[in-house]
């Protein structure tokens, strides 16, 4: 079973290298792939009704994020640079009584704007993973794995669509969708980050989901 998916692993290796931190070899990516479809094939349950193939392109693409949010610091420091901004934001808007300004957010924290600008663009280089969890999790839409010219277009277009959706969401929305998605937070655990309750965090990603799903253009914005 493992050596007859072994083409598998590459796809998805192929896949994720570009979005990948860059101290990642393909063939490291490979061999971590690997190690994945060995144990999916260790657990698989063919009663479950699952295909091994669908099975195993998950476990092979989480063995993979895995390990690179394993060797990188970056998406916890991204969170807490989101988090950071987004309480100093949420306590500016309560005593200006609207949305601040990226610079009054940045003057508030004793930071030079461009400072500020060059912390959210790092907080922001690991996040085409997590939108392609946005995407596949929360869209429902299928992984592109086809290598047709077309199918690749169509998927960059779509990235960038859901890129630009997602920036239109207010700063805590962003850091909801990013602390579930991005960081597998719980919602009891993105309460307690954000001092919220568990149904309020279950709120707001049930309301960004139906907020995404019309700006992308999905005729079914009441699932």
């Amino acid at each position: 079973m493992v050596l007859a998916h072994l083409g598998l692993v590459k796809r998805v290796a192929l896949h994720l290298r570009p979005r990948l931190a860059s101290f990642m070899e393909l063939d490291e990516l490979v061999q971590v792939g690997t190690i994945g479809l060995i144990e999916a094939a260790k657990s698989f349950d063919l009663s479950k009704g699952v295909p091994f193939e669908h099975f195993a392109h998950s476990r092979v693409r989480g063995a993979i994020i895995d390990e690179v949010r394993r060797m990188s610091n970056l998406p916890r420091s991204a969170v807490a640079i989101n988090k950071q901004h987004a309480e100093e934001a949420r306590a500016l808007s309560a005593t200006l009584g609207r949305e601040p300004s990226q610079a009054e957010v940045a003057a508030s924290m004793g930071k030079e704007i461009d400072d500020f600008q060059e912390e959210r663009r790092r907080a922001a280089q690991f996040h085409t993973v997590y939108l392609e969890d946005v995407a596949e999790q929360a869209l429902a839409v299928p992984d592109a794995s086809s290598s047709q010219p077309e199918a690749q277009v169509e998927e960059s277009q779509f990235m960038q669509a859901l890129v630009a959706a997602i920036e239109a969401l207010p700063e805590r929305d962003r850091l909801v969708m990013a602390l579930y998605y991005q960081e597998e937070l719980n919602l009891k655990e993105i309460g307690m980050t954000l001092n919220v309750t568990e149904s309020r965090v279950s709120q707001i990603l049930s309301a960004n989901i139906k907020k995404l799903r019309k700006t992308l253009g999905f005729l079914d914005v009441s699932a």
